[in-house]
């Protein structure tokens, strides 16, 4: 069935199906229209995306279908895509899925897919805009009982990075994955497992088998422990040899009563499977500062050894604190360390007025960046909770070995809200990052200081209708979310973005 007919098929039966009183249909429409282009580049040009989602459920089968499309003046980077589609069976004990879908074998080490809600994704070769997902296409079978969980699937995860009018689209999906994994509750406080993989890569003719052993365990209510061993069938069980491919991740969480903490150690080696669709825990501090997520280490699954060990008090004023200590050593063609000790203070000074602050201070071989500190300062102020000021002012300095001079990097944004229905702000950047003044298209240096001014505004229609509005100068770099790193590209000109549920 071609894609075209498959949509009206979609359509139609949701149209239909929705007649019988027991259905639901719902969905949500997301369209972004853009004008503008890159920094560094004389040619505006409008473009617009739009992505549409639908479900309906009726009693224990449901369809899901999401269609997206990108229109440009650039005829070869169009496309108008049903990029994903399922039919799935559920009832108490067992699920069943067919089309695009989502899961996690253990903690990643071995298979990870996810979703970016509200991402837009764009490659600057491709310059291509679509929904940033990796998502598995096939069949996916699982049962839960008291005591028993099993999940099996044969599907083929997505390559992201190519765009939905990437041709041949084979390559989109070069790895073909069969998975099995059990998890036996001994008791509420103990489980163990394993799981068994076996990949079938388009690009070789080779078969690679991995196993994984995992527990989580909380022997009293204030403490648990967890990790996962995976390694490939090939390989010398907990030998850890520098040619054998394996992943070790073990971690605990506590608290007592306002004071908690959790420390977590990562080793893995030569683990970057297929063309990426494992994901282990990362084990760095995920941060929402600007300056902080734009510097946030990328773990390299090749070779990496490290822990994190973060801990927080909550005091009963409201106020708070969080400490934060990270190590990353890889051992590839030579050694490369990360180091990074990141400290926050919340302080509650009324109901109306809030003070936040935050230390960060890193040194990152991978990147070449040394002696990387990370100040910020935001503050929170509510007029009869209706009316709100928020101030937000961050500063990064670094040093580079191969630079004469330190760099530094400025955040400040200010925004107005008025609740829940509306705000309006305005963000100010500035940098003397060379990598940031200087023109990648010439290398020539444009500037000593570069800047970036841009305004947002967003209105809430309703509970299921809003819009937002950029327009000026915005700075892209790698964006994090749930352990996902992605690139924005830098955006000058004006976006608008409707987004509808229903």
């Amino acid at each position: 069935m071609k894609k075209t007919e498959f949509i009206l098929f979609f359509f139609t039966f949701v149209i239909f199906g929705s007649k019988d009183s027991k259905a639901q249909v719902y969905g949500s429409n997301t369209v972004e229209i853009q004008y503008g282009n890159l920094p560094f580049e004389d040619k505006n040009f409008g473009s617009s995306y739009d992505q549409v989602n639908l479900f309906y459920d009726h009693n224990n089968l449901s369809f899901y279908g999401r269609v997206e499309y990108f229109l440009t003046p650039y005829e070869d980077r169009n496309y108008q895509d049903l990029t994903q589609k399922r039919i799935q069976y559920r009832d108490d004990t067992f699920r069943i899925r067919l089309g695009n879908f989502y899961e996690t074998i253990g903690r990643g080490l071995l298979l990870r897919s996810y979703d970016i809600p509200g991402s837009v994704y764009e490659d600057e070769f491709e310059r291509t805009r679509y929904s940033f997902f990796r998502d598995l296409e096939g069949i996916a079978v699982d049962a839960t009982t008291s005591w028993l969980e099993v999940k099996a699937l044969h599907a083929k995860p997505l390559f992201n990075i190519l765009p939905p009018n990437f041709k041949p689209d084979t390559l989109r999906r070069p790895d073909l994955v069969e998975a099995i994994q059990a998890n036996v509750f001994l008791s509420e406080k103990i489980s163990i497992g394993g799981a068994f993989m076996r990949s079938y890569p388009n690009f070789s003719n080779a078969t690679s088998e991995y196993g994984s052993f995992m527990f989580s365990s909380t022997p009293i209510q204030n403490i648990s422990f967890f990790g996962e061993y995976a390694f490939e069938t090939d390989a010398q069980v907990l030998a850890f040899q520098k040619e054998d491919a394996y992943a070790l991740y073990l971690g605990s969480n506590f608290y007592i009563d306002s004071f908690g903490g959790s420390i977590e150690y990562k080793n893995y080696n030569n683990f970057r499977l297929g063309q990426g669709y494992n994901d282990p825990p990362s084990l760095i501090k995920e941060h929402t500062y600007p300056v902080l997520n734009r510097s946030t280490h990328v773990l390299e699954t090749s070779n990496e050894t490290g822990f994190q060990f973060e801990t927080y008090y909550n005091f009963e004023e409201g106020h708070a604190i969080t400490a934060n200590f990270t190590t990353a050593k890889n051992d590839l063609f030579r050694e490369f360390n990360y180091m990074e000790f990141f400290l926050e203070g919340y302080y509650e000074v009324d109901d109306f007025l809030s003070i936040k602050t935050f230390f960060d201070y890193a040194d990152d071989e991978p990147k070449s960046e040394e002696n990387r500190i990370s100040v910020g300062l935001i503050t929170d102020k509510s007029f009869n909770y209706e009316w709100g000021l928020n101030l937000d002012l961050q500063y990064q300095t670094f040093e580079r070995s191969f630079d004469p001079d330190p760099s530094s990097n400025y955040y400040g944004a200010i925004t107005f809200t008025y609740l829940p229905d509306i705000s309006a702000g305005i963000v100010f950047e500035a940098s003397t990052d060379p990598q940031q003044t200087d023109n990648p298209n010439t290398f020539a240096v444009e500037t000593e200081t570069r800047t970036w001014l841009g305004t947002n505004f967003s209105y809430r229609f309703s509970s299921s209708n809003r819009i937002d509005v950029f327009a000026g100068k915005r700075r892209g770099g790698p964006a994090c979310t749930s352990g996902i790193c992605y690139e924005i590209l830098d955006f000058e000109g004006v976006e608008v973005r409707f987004s509808t549920r229903f």
